[in-house]
């Protein structure tokens, strides 16, 4: 029976990712891939384009691209889901019906912009690096403007308004725009985090340009306006009094390159002197440049650009460095051959009767003398996979295990707290990750953070494994009873699960990530100061009054404000009221205590010494907010006094050496009092080993509050602010609260 390839061809693409579950996002008339955004579908013709690989084509081309498989193996589960396809009801295939065709253009009057560019500003300078005065020259002029905002489609939330970036055309027209969301979702728009997309009916002969004197010298051409505007601020000085047009693909389309060097030959009657690639410096930079290593026209030299320190031209400038290279594009594909031929190594080979067989799937199986199937192969890639997830959690569990063990060594918990007070910000689990395999730890980030930020970690460098922000997985329950999340199920379980014969569950999930120190990194000294966490102030060498003070009532506030506890500081009679109610200690009177209303747990209040100086009065209110944050509400028996006591003076410890405060001195008075309850907490019994992890939550939720109100003594004001985690410090504070548990007595120091 012949194949009708038609037919298989007319097969629709989006409803291929539905059958095997592969996320995607819907942009107008086109799906973009989640796993890989530069993966996208376009609904009209029922054609795939992946620009970071240069493929195309229909879904026999986008399986075999897709799952990185021949081309046989590929039609194997082409005609699979075209049985599959085929015996589904008329109304599933009404809904991946071919579309009419749309002959929507793309027209700005009908385009609804905000009267202000504000956010878009704030976007380009906080976020992208670009100088403030650069961005409102660019706003001024029309080359950045805003959308408005808009209500998510999918969670009715209101996102921020979109930076947008108006194509013109040689007569001043706008023929179509980039759109750079400025809301993050990683979870909906994958690794990149923020919506990016080409503007509907968009006239693909152009893209985002403008240029200095009349543009006619000179063609540079970019991936995207980003890495474009990136370029001029750097380079402005160079290309001002020249004549310079810079071109964004939105993309790596080498056809707008030819339509617009058709354009500047048509206006100027002459070519650009020279062309110059400017894309981005990997795989799919070099190969978008590679197209023209062969296209010659007289007059005009063709050049690449590559940026030095990251991957494009936003991470140069990031960087804070202006170096780049201007090589030939005889040598863009030497690199060109040597990234792909560094690429392929990754695909296996064997010696077989003195031949190299390159092909995966021709190699033999071990012991077996029968070549590789594809069960076999994916076989591997689960083990792989499973060997992958099995070294993740045992790296973990190490980590925890060592941290764990600390609470046997004075000396190491009191590095451990050092290491907290340094105010990275990271939960309680991840602090203790983090120190459990580099004790030396004092920037911590991904990556890409890092990368953002301009900084590259070093070639050979091992992260540290943490855990990231929790997601919600899909998954099904079989019919016995076993648990099977949505990417480890077959089709059959997939289509049933949706038809409602097998239940699916949501599963919260935190997948593991890997983060690296400052010290494997390329950071220069000038760098480090912005990327240090916030101290809010040093008391060992700013002691003014006003300092002192100024530290005091932001602590007051967060007890009154955020603990929901009283603090009584000015009454003569706390004196007599804490010799009468608290025991004596080694230096006389209590100095303050937390009182508690058994009947009423929520009615509670800090009692200070009204006759304390500023000094005391902060190391005392720290340590009775450390009960506040983890005794309050709590059963009598959770823990012994003497546990809860020390649990509150660790705590207390850390938020003052956050503030410069070192061992001796202040701290010296009860330093020595650690000793015997170090001592027992090494007997103590921590099933859950929750101790030090409670310290570490209640301590970072004040140490974050702190460098959120407070730069070097100051008071932070709002403008002020742009770079600090907000968000995170109120996560922390809501934590400590929700997780106080139930009452105690008064503690005293």
């Amino acid at each position: 029976m012949a194949v009708d390839f038609d037919a298989m061809r007319a097969l629709p693409i989006q409803g291929y990712l539905d059958y095997k579950g592969i996320d995607y996002t819907v942009e107008h008339n086109n799906l973009r891939l989640v796993e890989h955004d530069s993966l996208i579908v376009n609904l009209d013709k029922n054609q795939f384009y992946w620009n970071s690989r240069q493929k195309s084509g229909d879904l026999g081309n986008f399986i075999e691209a897709y799952d990185d498989i021949s081309s046989k193996e590929a039609w194997v589960k082409w005609a699979e889901y075209s049985r599959y396809y085929n015996g589904q009801e008329i109304t599933v295939k009404q809904k991946y019906a071919e579309r009419p065709k749309n002959d929507y253009k793309f027209d700005f009057a009908k385009w609804r912009t905000a009267d202000t560019t504000r956010n878009s500003q704030e976007y380009l300078v906080n976020e992208r690096g670009l100088d403030p005065n650069f961005v409102s020259n660019l706003a001024q002029a029309g080359f950045i403007m805003q959308g408005k905002p808009r209500k998510d489609r999918e969670t009715g939330e209101w996102q921020k308004p979109a930076l947008l970036f108006p194509w013109y055309d040689e007569n001043g027209k706008v023929v179509g725009l980039d759109q750079q969301g400025t809301s993050v979702d990683f979870g909906k728009f994958g690794k990149r985090g923020t919506e990016k997309k080409v503007a509907a009916g968009a006239d693909t002969r152009y893209g985002y340009n403008f240029r200095t004197g009349n543009g006619a010298d000179e063609l540079i051409v970019f991936e995207a306006p980003i890495d474009a505007l990136s370029f001029a601020q750097m380079r402005f000085n160079g290309i001002k009094n020249k004549n310079v047009t810079l071109l964004s693909l939105s993309g790596t389309d080498h056809q707008k390159v030819l339509a617009e060097l058709d354009r500047m030959n048509k206006a100027n009657g002459h070519l650009p002197k020279q062309l110059i690639m400017a894309t981005d410096a990997d795989l799919a930079g070099y190969k978008a440049a590679d197209v023209f290593d062969t296209l010659q026209f007289e007059g005009m030299t063709n050049l690449r650009a590559v940026p030095k320190d990251g991957k494009d031209w936003n991470d140069q400038l990031k960087s804070g460095k202006n170096d780049f290279e201007l090589i030939s594009m005889a040598e863009n594909h030497e690199r060109l051959s040597a990234l792909q031929a560094f690429a392929d190594k990754a695909k296996p080979t064997q010696l077989t009767d003195n031949k190299v067989i390159k092909d995966e799937k021709k190699i033999a199986v071990a012991g077996s003398g029968r070549a590789k199937t594809r069960y076999d192969r994916e076989k591997d890639r689960e083990l792989r996979k499973r060997q992958n997830r099995e070294g993740n959690e045992k790296i973990i569990k190490d980590a925890l295990t060592r941290t764990a063990a600390y609470k046997n060594d004075p000396v190491e918990i009191q590095r451990y707290l050092d290491f907290v007070a340094q105010g990275q910000n990271y939960s309680p689990r991840n602090t203790m990750l983090i120190y459990g395999q580099r004790q030396d730890a004092t920037v911590v980030m991904g990556y890409k953070q890092f990368a953002e930020r301009g900084i590259q970690v070093k070639k050979g460098e091992k992260g540290m494994k943490i855990f990231g922000a929790p997601t919600q997985l899909q998954s099904i329950v079989d019919e016995n009873g076993q648990k099977i999340y949505w990417r480890d199920a077959t089709p059959e379980q997939r289509q049933a699960a949706k038809a409602g014969s097998l239940e699916t569950r949501k599963t919260l999930h935190y997948p593991v990530e890997t983060v690296f120190d400052i010290k494997q990194t390329n950071a220069t000294v000038d760098q480090l100061p912005k990327l240090l966490p916030n101290r809010p102030v040093n008391l060992q060498t700013e002691v003014s009054p006003e300092q002192l003070d100024r530290i005091y009532q932001t602590l007051k506030d967060y007890a009154e404000n955020q603990q929901k506890v009283r603090v009584i500081d000015d009454a003569p009679e706390s004196v007599q009221f804490l010799a009468s109610n608290k025991p004596m200690t080694s230096n006389g009177v209590a100095k303050g205590a937390l009182v508690i209303d058994k009947k009423n747990p929520d009615n509670a209040s800090i009692v200070l010494r009204h006759d304390l100086p500023v000094t005391d009065r902060i190391s005392t209110l720290a340590h009775e907010m450390g009960h506040a944050s983890l005794h309050r509400n709590t059963k009598t028996d959770s823990h012994p006094t003497h546990i809860k006591e020390l649990q509150a003076e660790l705590t207390s410890y850390v938020v003052l050496k956050n503030m410069g405060i070192e061992p001796g001195d202040g701290s010296e008075r009860y330093m020595s009092e650690w000793t015997d309850g170090l001592k027992k907490l090494a007997d103590y019994p921590d099933k859950d080993n929750t101790i030090l992890a409670d310290v570490t939550k209640a301590s970072t939720a004040i140490t974050s509050f702190l460098s959120d109100k407070l730069s070097n003594g100051e008071a932070i004001q709002y403008e002020q602010r742009v770079d600090r985690s907000q968000q995170a410090a109120k996560k922390a504070e809501q934590q400590t609260l929700q997780d106080q548990a139930n009452e105690t007595q008064g503690r005293t120091r």
